[in-house]
């Protein structure tokens, strides 16, 4: 008689890939850094950062202020408010609800009454068999919306392929959709089939699928008349000018990875065809996101975090304003990589497509868009 299979705990244990907890590292971000985009009702800005780890932001500060702010809310406000903040690597196991709950309040203690508050969504690892380390404290997204922006988005959504919980679609009113995504790192270390356990590949073959899913969810929502933005840790640096002192080329496979990544999303009749904004707005200009702990900064970096667009949302919408990487130590605080942002003019976005629920889409002004103003 056959026995039944076990539950194998997960191989994929590599540092880049899976980073331990980091619930004892302390919190580098100070208050008296500059902001990032000056206050504008007539702009949207969303934000990216891989926390590597969402303890340290949720630490009470020492204090005897019964208003003082946790690291979280402090970021949210020396970034005057942004609309959307996507995280990725959390690192939250999906049955420590406490963690969960704590999250949510961390981004609103201290909220004064003309202060926004935020709206939490989460999606964490399910896969029984490739997302099992540190306790299940591995993965994670978590996408923190403003509560006058909430109303906005029709459908927030966990892709029923990714069970690693890496990726959260927000899909807005208008026709725009914005993908806040961990992608996965691809190395030679074992995946295993979800359902069965059984291995059947290596991660590289999981990222290449991963790079599939992602390239079909954006060509849904295009061939449906919506802008796509996605945002987040894309585990690959598009060029030599994205790595430095090198950019990597061994072992080969990270080669092809990257080529599938570049023409998949930029370069191939049938894929994205997107833009990389950084690149478009700063040319070659040399800033990275992904700074290892342990090294002097700017010893080795590498630009593995990106925002992608559809072309319309440049080209027809003239809607991206400005983009940035907020390339210092004091921004990666406690974590191993940096933030970075984009700016949308909300008005000219809408003006090119409006689409009220149940209606054709025309020029006309929306209604609803009163609350960018209030």
């Amino acid at each position: 008689m056959a026995m039944p299979l076990t539950r194998k705990r997960s191989l994929h244990t590599t540092s880049r890939s899976i980073s331990p907890p980091a619930l004892r590292r302390k919190v580098g971000i100070t208050e008296d850094a500059a902001p990032t985009w000056p206050s504008s009702t007539d702009y949207v800005r969303i934000f990216s950062w891989n926390v590597n780890g969402i303890g340290p932001l949720l630490q009470r500060p020492l204090s005897f202020d019964s208003v003082s702010l946790t690291p979280l809310r402090s970021f949210l406000k020396r970034h005057d408010w942004p609309q959307l903040l996507c995280l990725q690597e959390v690192q939250i196991s999906p049955r420590d609800t406490a963690t969960q709950r704590q999250l949510q309040r961390a981004a609103n203690r201290g909220q004064t009454p003309d202060e926004p508050a935020y709206i939490l969504h989460l999606s964490l690892p399910r896969d029984e068999y490739n997302a099992t380390g540190f306790g299940g404290k591995v993965y994670g997204v978590a996408t923190l919306i403003r509560d006058d922006t909430s109303s906005q988005i029709s459908l927030t959504r966990r892709p029923d392929w990714d069970l690693e919980g890496r990726v959260l679609i927000h899909e807005f009113e208008i026709d725009l959709v914005i993908i806040n995504g961990y992608w996965v790192n691809g190395t030679s270390n074992p995946y295993r089939d979800p359902h069965t356990g059984q291995v059947t590949g290596t991660r590289h073959d999981h990222k290449l699928r991963f790079h599939q899913h992602m390239l079909e969810e954006v060509l849904q929502a295009q061939r449906e008349g919506r802008h796509v933005i996605m945002m987040g840790d894309m585990n690959v640096a598009r060029a030599r000018v994205d790595g430095h002192p090198n950019l990597r080329t061994s072992p080969l496979q990270h080669v092809k990875n990257r080529a599938d990544f570049n023409a998949k999303f930029f370069t191939s009749k049938d894929g994205m065809r997107g833009i990389d904004v950084f690149r478009h707005l700063h040319g070659t200009s040399r800033k990275y996101t992904y700074h290892p702990r342990g090294r002097n900064w700017g010893e080795s970096c590498d630009r593995v975090d990106m925002i992608i667009v559809s072309r319309g949302l440049v080209n027809e919408a003239g809607a991206v304003i400005g983009t940035d990487i907020c390339d210092s130590a004091v921004d990666r605080g406690h974590s191993d990589h940096v933030p970075l942002w984009i700016s949308l003019d909300w008005f000219k976005l809408q003006s090119q497509k409006c689409r009220m629920p149940g209606e054709r889409r025309d020029k006309s002004p929306c209604p609803w868009l009163s609350w960018l103003s209030a």
